[in-house]
């Protein structure tokens, strides 16, 4: 009977040697033994830096691979200023490597930490502090203290920097020594703050009340230190008040207002500089001094020629899909948009739909008459040839000369690079063109002509000739158009004359900022027709 269960044991321990290959002294769920191809020993650690002591002798930093540890047993010991020792045993084995995954364990201690109001303080304020800690630029919290003034903070052990903030308090901290094992006290007193009014912001200085939703208001931001209250208003350049709000009681620290530019009766105001005013004074209430007022003013211009409006960005010339826009954005506004076409896009292609090219695109205005805009596309095709995507990027500079109620003028150059296949399907190609976009507006109605020249590169020195011409709606969250452009080639290269024409239609709902797009179009090239059509989002400001 015992031969038999001693040659038991001993087939076990053959067939099952995996689980005397290593031993941890403290355990952790997440700890990991398996072996793999090879030999030696890997060593991994969550998080990674910790020295690694193999029957006493450091070895190295994980994560660690040795190739050359002889098979049997070996001790490790795996160390990490502010971690825990980890300590296990290891049985290696000739033909397999271990690879081991160990989780490094903080060191961590406790701190309880109080919060007192500062003697005298008036207890009518409100006192709901927070709590936050941390060490070196990081933190931890932030912890509300909902019932009583007291919490207890279980953090990294070392010098660690406990904060408490409360709207209506001055901010204060405290440095305490945090050890393993051991509960530390933290005692943190605050002082009513003063009222302060600062960091006044205005997301924009010259706007269009035309505009829609949040295109045409501006919006005002402040903090207050203490509960109190406010009065918002405009003036004219008169020094005439023509608006004015008074403002929600002040409970915490950030606060907003915006103005659509009109007056107190919603009737539009007109063209021109207006300085906006914020008064606000803290609640006799809670104030431990005199109720000084702060105030805080801004300059506003109300300029109905600033339209934001969304585009078209395809082939990096923002407009309409084939015939770019003189217009220009207000300095600091942009517009970011992608979307994805599908359909056929030029002659010699195979299938009615050879591909879902996709292109992101964004325009921006760093000063104002001066627009910048820069497309990314790409083209996945439906066949399974290595070479059949590609990619490309294009960018354009546009200036505007002329910006007068009822025409505008603008010079624009644009680049297009593109690999094998990457030309964007809606632009000419890759090289360099030259526009002068050219508008003249009938109400809501812009009509465009944009002429321009077009180099496809060395191969094709003679340059190609482009009229795109449409006409462009412009409402207050619906933009739409109908645009067209040939493109005349005057060599006796593989290109030909190419006609498209393109409908699209653009949303921007208020309040948000989202644009939502859709287009369809066609075009022909050396007696074949094709079409196509797209989805896109983005966004203006």
């Amino acid at each position: 009977m015992t031969l038999r269960f001693v040659f038991a044991i001993l087939i076990f321990l053959f067939l099952f040697p995996a689980l005397l290959k290593a031993r941890d002294v403290n355990d952790i769920a997440e700890d990991n033994f398996q072996e793999a191809g090879g030999r030696g020993l890997a060593i991994r650690t969550n998080p990674p830096g910790a020295d690694v002591f193999i029957d006493g002798v450091r070895r190295g930093v994980t994560p660690l691979v040795l190739d050359n540890l002889e098979a049997g047993e070996h001790h490790i010991r795996l160390t990490k200023e502010g971690y825990k020792e980890r300590r296990f045993n290891v049985t290696l084995r000739s033909n397999s490597r271990l690879e081991v995954s160990i989780v490094m364990e903080e060191e961590r201690g406790l701190v309880l930490v109080t919060v007192y109001r500062a003697r005298e303080s008036n207890e009518l304020v409100p006192f709901n502090p927070q709590i936050t800690a941390g060490a070196l630029g990081e933190t931890q919290g932030p912890v509300f203290l909902s019932s009583g003034e007291k919490t207890v903070l279980s953090l990294p052990v070392g010098l660690r920097t406990i904060r408490a903030r409360a709207f209506g308090w001055e901010d204060a901290s405290v440095t305490v020594l945090v050890r393993e094992n051991f509960t530390a006290s933290a005692d943190i007193y605050m002082e009513p703050a003063v009222f302060r009014l600062e960091r006044g912001s205005q997301n924009r200085r010259r706007f269009n009340p035309a505009n829609s939703g949040n295109l045409g208001v501006s919006e005002f931001r402040f903090e207050v230190s203490a509960p109190g209250e406010g009065i918002f208003t405009v003036r004219d350049k008169n020094g005439t008040t023509v608006y004015e709000k008074r403002l929600d009681r002040f409970d915490t620290w950030f606060q907003s207002v915006t103005w659509n530019g009109r007056d107190s009766g919603n009737n539009p105001l007109g063209e021109g500089f207006y300085t906006a005013v914020i008064e606000a004074h803290p609640l006799p209430e809670y104030s431990t001094g005199s109720a000084q007022t702060e105030v805080i003013s801004f300059e506003s211009e109300i300029n109905y020629s600033l339209n934001i409006f969304p585009v078209s960005l395809s082939g990096g010339t923002p407009g309409l899909v084939f015939a770019p826009l003189p217009q220009t954005l207000p300095s600091g506004s942009f517009q970011i948009e992608g979307g994805f076409l599908f359909g056929s896009f030029r002659e010699n292609e195979a299938r009615a739909f050879s591909g879902l090219p996709f292109e992101i695109g964004f325009r921006f205005s760093p000063l104002n008459r001066l627009e910048i805009s820069a497309v990314f596309n790409a083209n996945p095709l439906f066949d399974n040839m290595a070479n059949s995507a590609g990619w490309g990027i294009s960018g354009s500079v546009k200036y505007n000369f002329i910006e007068t109620s009822p025409v505008s003028l603008s010079a624009a150059v644009s680049y297009a690079w593109a690999n094998e296949n990457g030309e964007a399907p809606l632009s000419p190609g890759k090289g360099l063109s030259f526009y002068t976009p050219f508008s003249l507006e009938l109400e809501n109605f812009l009509l465009v002509f944009s002429p321009g020249v077009f180099w496809h590169g060395p191969e094709s020195p003679t340059p190609a000739l482009l009229l795109p011409a449409g006409i462009f709606y412009r409402g207050g969250w619906i933009s739409s158009g109908l645009s067209l452009r040939p493109e005349i080639y005057f060599t006796d290269s593989k290109e030909r004359t190419r006609f498209l024409a393109g409908l699209e239609v653009r949303l921007f709902p208020p309040p948000s900022n989202l644009v939502f797009s859709l287009q369809a179009g066609i075009w022909n090239q050396g007696g074949q027709t094709g079409g196509y059509g797209g989805l896109g989002i983005g966004i203006i400001y």
